[in-house]
């Protein structure tokens, strides 16, 4: 703001007519001095990410990194300026397991989880590591340890299907999904887990259910709906499925009426 006073100043000194605004609001140096103090004693403004932030940050970034091996060496270098940069070696163990260099990795995290052992992030990235390295009765162990911690943690319940599926535990994975299911109903992303994994099963009334939801949840209720028909197709004679089918049929052609309404 003094910055801007003086170059306002500096600009208009000569000039017969200033701008409408100099005219109420001189700029003078005493006013200049005066907004430079204030601006010198203001405690600094925002909030400090916090470091569950930047670790996310770091993994997201990761994600999307086509080269984990330039990623492994920028934070290796950003390591090595600060060894106390805890989101530095978070970064380098996930572009490490992205990279397949598992020792490396298994190194670079123990220090973070000696420091934080019920960390959700940094176990997460040690179960992650595990599957890689196909030592899946470890990672089956802390991921069962940390959602006695954390039982209603989206990542980790999200792992655990996948570390069900991974052991061909069908079944076990359609009852955790079905238990996920009651915390977030409206997730399209479960729904297609969901569809994935009854069809895996063999439950194909199932799978075609939760596909329905899927695409209701997305906004696609024609193919909703016509999922719900290949159910029904399926249900056969049974009565009281066929019944729960065509009731939710009927909720959702309502339903695409509603939108239809509401957007013409």
């Amino acid at each position: 703001m003094p910055t801007m006073f003086e170059r306002l100043m500096r600009q208009y000194r000569f000039d017969a007519k200033p701008p409408e605004f100099l005219l109420t609001h001189p700029v003078t140096e005493s006013r200049i001095a005066d907004t430079r103090n204030r601006a010198e004693q203001a405690k600094p403004g925002g909030k400090e990410d916090s470091l569950r932030y930047q670790l996310i940050r770091a993994r997201v970034q990761l994600k999307y990194e086509d080269t984990p091996g330039l990623a492994a060496k920028r934070f290796q270098a950003q390591l090595d300026e600060n060894p106390k940069n805890d989101v530095a070696r978070y970064g380098l163990a996930i572009a490490q397991i992205k990279g397949t260099q598992l020792k490396e990795a298994r190194e670079s995290l123990a220090p973070l989880l000696a420091k934080a052992p019920n960390d959700i992030t940094y176990n997460l990235a040690q179960i992650e590591l595990d599957i890689t390295s196909n030592r899946m009765p470890d990672a089956q162990q802390r991921t069962d340890r940390m959602l006695t911690q954390y039982p209603s943690n989206y990542p980790l319940n999200q792992v655990r299907v996948d570390l069900l599926l991974k052991q061909n535990r069908t079944a076990d994975a359609e009852k955790a999904l079905d238990g996920l299911l009651k915390s977030r109903p409206d997730d399209p992303d479960v729904w297609y887990q969901v569809a994935e994994t009854r069809g895996l099963s063999g439950n194909i009334i199932g799978l075609h259910q939760a596909r329905a939801e899927y695409f209701a949840l997305v906004g696609d209720f024609q193919q909703a709906i016509q999922q719900l028909d290949f159910a029904k197709r399926r249900a056969g004679n049974n009565f009281p499925l066929s019944s729960r089918i065509d009731a939710r049929q009927r909720e959702l052609i309502e339903q695409e009426r509603l939108v239809k309404g509401m957007m013409s």
